[in-house]
């Protein structure tokens, strides 16, 4: 789904009431350790050590069913399908409340992404009206557990820390669901700490925890471009130990994904013919590579920054979904095995 128009839908349906007793909750749950007025980060903790990758190509679908949306794994080639039931899930997020995460209660399932070892599924479900929380989902598609606050609204994309760790989500702090900044769980105590202030992030955003886990590049919209169509975003640098932010240059088109190590990003933007273009421009230099041209919805860009995966409509409103190389033009690596209800695909690739 496109982030704008996650946004459009987080602002249906939110209860006045509802909302003020969330934004109480949200405060509670969370500690804050944003300083956006701070000028340098500190020097970077190492590199940690690379998780292993599943044996095999994996794919994760949301899928529409009638009137629900649900929730499939597999292997890409299609074999050993399973459908994942939202039942008895547990939640030991602090400050959170009850709110039951079931088949029959899922109004929506908005985004999933593979850990970086293919052992977990991180899926943003939105279990009643105005409220979006992230469910942890093991690989065989068992022991389901909700990792974030359950009193907001998320936006966006979710992102894992590359040992498979941490997990950060952009969540609303203000009434109307307005406001998202970034927060991580640290999973296994499920602790969560506020990363950012003043609404610094948002449905157009994009996030990435950089190579030591401790930092997190993330993107800040800041309008439209002179030609009424692109937008221009800043970047960003969130220190999470710390709780440093330091902004630096801005890129026009719509951020897709930041590579691990901050050196390039991918954008989503439309040229003077008014034709889509997915463009990698290095940083800081700012060279740029059009990657691939024509309809496309979204891209996300995978582990190891080498190839990313790409959402784009048929002419039947159907979605298809590609996996292109980050690098050189017209790099089709594969199409996925998708059926024509897919509303979105997490991909992850196998060890090699």
């Amino acid at each position: 789904m496109p982030r704008a128009q996650s946004l459009r839908r987080a602002s249906q349906g939110i209860a006045p009431c509802l909302l003020a007793l969330s934004t109480a909750f949200a405060v509670v749950a969370c500690s804050d350790r944003s300083n956006p007025a701070s000028p340098v980060l500190p020097g970077a903790a190492s590199p940690i050590e690379a998780v292993a990758s599943p044996k095999r190509d994996r794919l994760a679908t949301i899928e529409q069913e009638g009137t629900r949306e649900v929730l499939y794994l597999q292997n890409a080639d299609g074999s050993d399908r399973t459908r994942v039931y939202f039942r008895n899930v547990q939640d030991h997020v602090a400050g959170n409340y009850s709110v039951p995460v079931t088949d029959e209660t899922i109004r929506a399932i908005r985004r999933a992404k593979w850990s970086p070892d293919g052992q977990s599924l991180a899926v943003i479900v939105v279990p009643a009206a105005g409220v979006a929380e992230v469910v942890l989902v093991n690989a065989d598609g068992h022991d389901l557990r909700t990792v974030s606050p359950n009193s907001q609204y998320l936006y966006g994309d979710v992102e894992w820390s590359p040992d498979s760790r941490r997990i950060a989500y952009a969540m609303s702090t203000g009434p109307f669901a307005l406001s998202p900044d970034l927060f991580v769980t640290d999973l296994g105590p499920d602790r969560v700490t506020r990363v950012t202030t003043s609404g610094m992030v948002g449905g157009f955003d994009t996030f990435r925890f950089d190579p030591t886990g401790q930092r997190i590049h993330f993107t800040e919209r800041l309008g439209y471009a002179d030609d009424g169509a692109n937008g221009i975003f800043r970047l960003g640098l969130a220190d999470l130990t710390s709780g440093v932010v330091v902004r630096t240059d801005t890129i026009l088109g719509e951020p897709q994904g930041i590579a691990r190590g901050g050196s390039s990003a991918l954008l989503l933007r439309w040229n003077a013919e008014r034709v889509r273009e997915l463009v990698r421009i290095a940083l800081p230099s700012r060279a740029e590579t059009v990657l691939a041209t024509g309809d496309m919805l979204n891209a996300v860009l995978l582990e190891g920054d080498a190839e990313a995966l790409v959402v784009s409509p048929d002419l039947n409103g159907a979605r298809t979904f590609r996996v292109v190389g980050s690098g050189a033009p017209n790099d089709v690596r594969t199409i996925l095995r998708t059926a024509r209800n897919v509303n979105w695909a997490a991909f992850v690739r196998s060890s090699r």
